[in-house]
């Protein structure tokens, strides 16, 4: 593993992260049952799904996560000693959720426990959609319709919930933070060998 090949891969990461701006999509829909058994439709068309929202989020959180292992190739490759490399990452509170969320992407579950002691979830996705954004909203008995003409203008919002169900963050400013303290990780990598 070479340098440039880690650089490679980080690159992967930040396109991900872009990728993660883009909002246009095929829409979402959702029901909710009333006290009284009547059950509303809502839908939103023009905005990437919330599932294909939470694949983004989750690979970039695995592809984030993996870069772990290369840094260690890298330094070892080297002949320098890649033992800074977990210390550094567990002091780090973004890159120890990154890592829980990404082995719980991968296993379903955190089968060894959880770095950050948190065991963190991702939660449901949320769309905050301003005036601005919306071309036309429909009523009907039952279900409201909202066509999004300016997908740009709508704010996506994944919470990041702990064991006990408290808000520790927003995932796409977690991933922010990790893509940062990966950046900083790897210049420290370059800087050992």
């Amino acid at each position: 593993m070479d340098f440039e090949s880690l650089e490679k891969l980080f690159g992967r990461a930040r396109r991900l992260r872009a990728r993660l701006g883009v909002k246009e999509g095929s829409g979402a829909s959702w029901s909710a049952t009333l006290e009284n058994g009547e059950t509303h439709r809502y839908s939103l068309s023009g905005v990437k799904a919330p599932d294909e929202v939470q694949d983004d989020i989750e690979s970039l959180f695995v592809w984030l996560w993996s870069l772990k292992d290369h840094i260690k190739k890298y330094l070892d490759g080297k002949g320098k000693s890649s033992g800074w490399v977990e210390p550094e990452i567990s002091a780090d509170q973004y890159l120890s959720i990154c890592g829980d969320l990404a082995n719980r992407a991968k296993h379903g579950e955190l089968n060894r426990g959880s770095r950050s002691g948190k065991f963190p979830m991702l939660g449901k996705l949320r769309y905050q959609v301003s005036q601005t954004a919306v071309s036309s909203i429909t009523f009907g008995a039952f279900d409201v319709g909202m066509n999004i003409a300016e997908p740009r203008q709508v704010t996506l919002e994944m919470p990041i919930l702990g064991a006990d169900g408290r808000y520790l963050g927003d995932a796409f400013k977690y991933l922010d933070y990790a893509l940062k303290g990966w950046e900083k990780i790897i210049d420290r990598a370059e800087k050992a060998v």
